[in-house]
């Protein structure tokens, strides 16, 4: 099947919306905690964190285009200038889910889904106890893309929180053994299983080039 970009634009928003997210392939399903100026503690779902560089340690969220009346986890992002990363895993994968429902500015997604709040070393932002693994992040900037108006969010990494048995010796983290879950679409998730560890293919290392193409033929 091939559809075209008319096609697509006619396409039912909810199946489109579908499909333009999930054909993009797997995601890391994370919950961003965060707190209010008022000290209530929020925790969204989201699947739109990406790696933008090692040095300095950054990272990106993208936030929907807010819809009348400011987005929370955005605007607790903003006034605290801290949030938090918590991998979602399959123990808490239906209270994770839970937390997309629209809770109101009173209502702590922690207390309403289950799921254990906890602070680190003064870290303003919550982090989710029943987590494998966890990041803190002190914001940095946002931005509104113009195109269609949702917000990137660029942050710091302050803190790593992980067991050390789940970290290689060349550093990568095992996320298979931690559990972590993907989602693909809006609804669909995903277990996460390691196929190999490819080593790094310098600029004139044509051998390796020549071994990789004829592995994809056995």
């Amino acid at each position: 099947m091939i559809f075209n970009k008319s096609e697509i634009l006619s396409l039912d928003r909810f199946y489109r919306a579908n499909l333009i997210n999930s054909i993009v392939g797997i995601k890391q399903a994370s919950l961003i905690g965060t707190v209010s100026n008022k000290n209530i503690s929020n925790l969204a779902l989201f699947s739109s964190v990406v790696h933008l560089g090692s040095n300095p340690q950054l990272v990106a969220m993208f936030s929907r285009p807010s819809t009348g009346t400011p987005k929370q986890t955005l605007k607790n992002i903003i006034d605290s200038n801290a949030y938090t990363i918590n991998h979602v895993n399959s123990k808490i994968l239906h209270r994770s889910h839970a937390t997309s429902k629209k809770f109101g500015p009173t209502e702590s997604e922690f207390a309403q889904c289950n799921l254990e709040e906890y602070y680190i070393d003064g870290f303003q932002a919550p982090f989710v106890k029943e987590c494998n693994i966890s990041i803190g992040v002190s914001y940095r900037r946002h931005f509104t893309i113009d195109e269609n108006d949702v917000v990137m969010i660029i942050g710091e990494i302050d803190k790593i929180i992980v067991d050390d048995q789940f970290i290689s010796e060349t550093g990568e983290v095992l996320l298979s053994n931690l559990d972590s879950i993907g989602v693909a679409g809006n609804n669909s998730y995903y277990s996460l299983k390691p196929l190999s560890s490819l080593d790094y293919v310098s600029s004139d290392n044509n051998e390796m080039v020549t071994k990789l193409l004829e592995l994809d033929k056995s």
